[in-house]
């Protein structure tokens, strides 16, 4: 089996009404993937304290909207809730721990805020989110056993029909891609988003990797330097992959992936709309 695919359980039920629940054994996850409309038939296991995403349809080019909240009370009353006050979503994941204790509040805070840069940095995705979430008071060593779950997340939005990857910096022939405006790493070092020296790691539990930015923008991983960041990434797995998603900044706080900080580079740099 390749290793970096996602091996989980889904119970799929005979009718539209009730979720498909998911079991991810390697993040201690249960996920369900939940029609709007159906929120009551969830059972009260569903009153656990929780993460959820919430879908728009595809528009004509593809894009889709979306919204991340935290349920510490709750997911079950939270979707009734968003049935009623919220109009355009046809879908939602929702996200819980499968274990005796399940999420605190801050695990819940600090995943709400990092999905929520996924999705900014994503390819297709329109956030409803006004401001950016998050719980910045979870221990260092939380979040390094929460970054599967990350992993998991991205790979059951794909699942529930709503990818959240962001473009790649190159296309198959080697040349720039146009989608983020042709966006290096040199830009990112130069605006000091990422500074000489600092640690990458891998977002991808299934591929662990280090790396280290160097002076001239390229990264340095076991005595070798890339051009890109899709080439560290690409030897770090022995084949393709997108390091704009791959890697992510190591800081005292937490892990910032890079398609989140090119995010951000763009927003400082694209011109308001009159």
């Amino acid at each position: 089996m390749d290793r970096d695919s996602l091996t989980i359980t889904a119970l799929v039920p005979e009718n539209v009404t009730s979720p498909i629940v998911v079991f991810d054994d390697n993040a201690a996850l249960k996920a369900a993937i939940v029609e709007r409309g159906t929120a009551r038939h969830l059972t009260e296991d569903w009153d656990a304290a929780g993460l959820y995403l919430l879908v728009d349809r595809s528009d004509a080019s593809g894009e889709w909207g979306a919204y991340v909240g935290k349920a510490p009370s709750g997911i079950r009353d939270r979707l009734k809730n968003h049935e009623r006050n919220k109009d355009d979503w046809y879908r939602a994941l929702l996200v819980q721990r499968d274990t005796t204790h399940g999420f605190n509040s801050a695990q819940i805070g600090w995943l709400e805020g990092k999905v929520y840069d996924l999705l900014k940095a994503a390819e297709s995705a329109r956030l409803a989110n006004k401001v950016r979430p998050g719980d910045e008071t979870l221990a260092p060593y939380d979040r390094q056993a929460l970054e599967m779950v990350l992993v998991s997340i991205q790979r059951l939005m794909r699942l529930m029909g709503h990818d959240p990857s962001s473009s790649d910096d190159t296309d198959a022939s080697g040349a720039v891609r146009r989608d983020h405006f042709g966006v290096k790493l040199v830009q990112i070092l130069e605006a000091g988003l990422v500074e000489a020296g600092d640690v990458l790691v891998s977002t991808n539990g299934a591929w662990p990797a280090r790396a280290r930015v160097a002076p001239d923008a390229r990264i340095e991983m076991d005595d070798e330097f890339y051009d890109t960041p899709s080439g560290a990434a690409s030897a770090a797995k022995n084949g393709p992959a997108n390091g704009w998603d791959f890697w992510a900044r190591q800081t005292p706080t937490g892990s910032v992936p890079l398609s989140t900080l090119r995010a951000e580079l763009l927003e400082r740099t694209t011109p308001p709309e009159h």
